[in-house]
């Protein structure tokens, strides 16, 4: 038995001026006969739309565009692979900015080890 996906496409406010509507149908044309397309009120993340949450994995898309839905439907919808190119980083932060993070960490931790071996090995003279 499989989930039955829903799809839904923010109309509030700002996605709307950003294509929502044309993104939604995009999605009702183009999705399986299994998954469910819904316009809805806010989805709270206004001015990154169109905003597209995948339920019930609850996947977030930001900035989709028409183009954009072929890909997602091919790739998630029909073959369970988000597509990381329009994952909405503040829920979906990338492998590679965390990996850059925890570099920039240890590098400066390094240096702070580095001092204050250097300020603990001086040499005072009374």
């Amino acid at each position: 038995m499989s989930r039955t996906r829903t799809v839904l496409v923010c109309q509030h406010k700002t996605c709307p001026k950003q294509g929502a509507a044309m993104v939604t149908q995009a999605f009702r044309t183009q999705a399986p006969e299994d998954v469910q397309v819904q316009s809805v009120g806010c989805l709270g993340q206004c001015g990154n739309g169109p905003m597209v949450l995948v339920l019930p994995e609850k996947i977030w898309y930001a900035q989709v565009t028409v183009r954009d839905v072929p890909k997602i439907v091919e790739q998630h919808l029909q073959g369970g692979k988000p597509v990381t190119q329009k994952l909405y980083s503040k829920f979906h932060p990338h492998k590679q900015s965390r990996r850059i993070w925890l570099i920039a960490i240890g590098l400066v931790l390094g240096l702070l080890g580095l001092l204050l071996w250097l300020i603990a090995s001086q040499t005072y003279y009374f």
